[in-house]
């Protein structure tokens, strides 16, 4: 049964890794930066009855990833009583990807009738979802939120979960470096 476990949750892990592009949204007028503490709590899993996931195992495997990434960009994890609550969304769903070709699709036609004849093209893979968000504690409302999507099917090793958490806080603001804008109004 563990072994299950693993498998099944090294199979979602992979999917999400590659997720390289995350759509970004900020609550307007708020500056992430005057948050000083944050906490994590679990999140909601999704997937097919085909590959289900321990939300369990998943979550003691995201908790540090985030953790580890909020701390590099200058923020204080708290267990309770912080200011903003990381949440997190994760799906796994086998998708089918299907397209008409049109007349002759990709091979020659042989003879007249051929001509008028359209193809279909389909496919079967995993698609994998990663929404994370950050609630302001105090009014819950989502201050910060990412979400990044990928066909999982083509992934290849490595932590892919710690690659796609790592990469939904890239443009997450750093208050450990110091706005170009500043600078120059000291100097």
């Amino acid at each position: 049964m563990r072994k299950t476990v693993t498998t099944a949750l090294g199979v979602m892990l992979s999917i999400l890794g590659f997720a390289q592009d995350f759509e970004i949204a900020v609550e307007k007028g708020i500056d992430l930066k005057k948050y000083q503490t944050f906490t994590v709590v679990k999140g909601a899993v999704v997937s097919g009855g085909d590959q289900p996931i321990d939300a369990n195992s998943l979550y003691n495997e995201i908790k540090p990833i985030i953790i580890r990434e909020l701390q590099r960009k200058g923020y204080t994890y708290q267990d309770s009583a912080a200011e903003l609550t990381a949440t997190y969304v994760i799906e796994s769903m086998m998708r089918t990807d299907v397209q008409r070709l049109g007349p002759l699709g990709q091979a020659p036609a042989t003879n007249p009738a051929m001509v008028d004849q359209s193809q279909t093209w389909s496919r079967e893979f995993r698609q994998g979802s990663l929404i994370l968000n950050l609630v302001d504690t105090s009014r819950k409302t989502t201050v910060w939120s990412a979400e990044g999507t990928m066909d999982i099917s083509r992934t290849r090793g490595g932590n892919l979960l710690d690659y796609a958490v790592k990469n939904a806080f890239r443009k997450f603001p750093d208050k450990t470096k110091t706005d170009k804008k500043s600078k120059k109004k000291k100097g």
